[in-house]
């Protein structure tokens, strides 16, 4: 089988109906966004999601990798025990993501070990709760994390989840869970900084273009200025999508929703993959 797609989701526990109540109206492009991810996935039918959570346990010089044999998680902490996430582990996945990894000089770590029955984190249990939703067949997880390495250190990371997912037995789904710049507005989580409406313009005007290089080589005193989680997570999604293209995967980039209702950056998008070859497993 081979990579089926990719998807950017930002976390806000409130665009969870469970969650968000009344208020779920405020991020309504965000929520028809990801309900339109959830009929994707559906359709996609995934056998595994590879997801990367900055909010996952995290390294400063190390690229996380999870091994654990089962995953659940629930939004108890925002008021709904009742929403909850579980998934077998994609072992196999996550240790040759270790092996292309080592391969390729990347220092990783394990997060979790075989037997292990890890607690999501909400940058997980939101977006799952959409690409999760829907899906007809059980789905197994391989969780990820990234680092305070290099943008280039991130890139070539996702090379190496790339490489792995393109030889993988299953369909595989990538997802990036981030948000971006948390200094919108006054009163937003952590102060206002009007560079943060211009990181994020950045990153959207870039992702939608479908230009890496672009959003690789965003200013990184206004990467730092927006207080953001995201970004890294897209480094990644961009070394992910450099290795399929590399395999002769075609590759399309779309924003399905931009907003920042909260004072924080709420991107949701896609990157359609098609065109894999016989030796990849058949058509996406």
């Amino acid at each position: 089988m081979t990579l089926i797609g990719c998807f950017v989701t930002p976390h806000p526990a409130i665009i969870v109906p469970e969650v968000g109540g009344d208020r779920l109206a405020e991020a309504e492009a965000t929520v028809q966004a990801m309900r339109a991810v959830q009929a994707k996935a559906a359709a996609l039918a995934p056998e595994t999601i590879v997801l990367l959570s900055p909010h996952a346990p995290i390294f400063a010089r190390q690229m996380g990798i999870s091994m654990a044999s089962s995953y659940a998680g629930s939004l108890a902490f925002f008021g709904a025990a009742d929403v909850t996430v579980t998934a077998h582990g994609d072992q196999d996945l996550a240790e040759a993501i270790v092996d292309k990894a080592a391969e390729k000089g990347v220092h990783s770590a394990i997060t979790a070990s075989h037997g292990d029955v890890v607690e999501l984190d909400h940058g997980s249990v939101v977006p799952l709760v959409y690409l999760m939703g829907s899906l007809q067949q059980p789905c197994r997880l391989v969780l990820l994390a990234f680092s305070q390495l290099s943008r280039e250190e991130h890139v070539l990371f996702g090379r190496a989840v790339g490489e792995a997912v393109l030889e993988a037995p299953r369909r595989v789904l990538y997802v990036a869970s981030g948000d971006m710049s948390h200094r919108l507005m006054p009163g937003a989580p952590v102060g206002y900084d009007p560079r943060g409406a211009r990181f994020d313009g950045a990153v959207v005007d870039a992702f939608n273009a479908a230009d890496w290089e672009a959003l690789l080589h965003i200013d990184p005193g206004l990467t730092a200025a927006a207080g953001e989680c995201g970004y890294r997570s897209l480094a990644v999604l961009a070394g992910v999508v450099a290795a399929a293209e590399a395999a002769g995967l075609r590759t399309a980039n779309r924003v399905l929703s931009y907003e920042g209702p909260f004072g924080v950056g709420y991107l949701v998008g896609e990157v359609e993959v098609s065109g894999a070859t016989s030796e990849q497993g058949g058509a996406a």
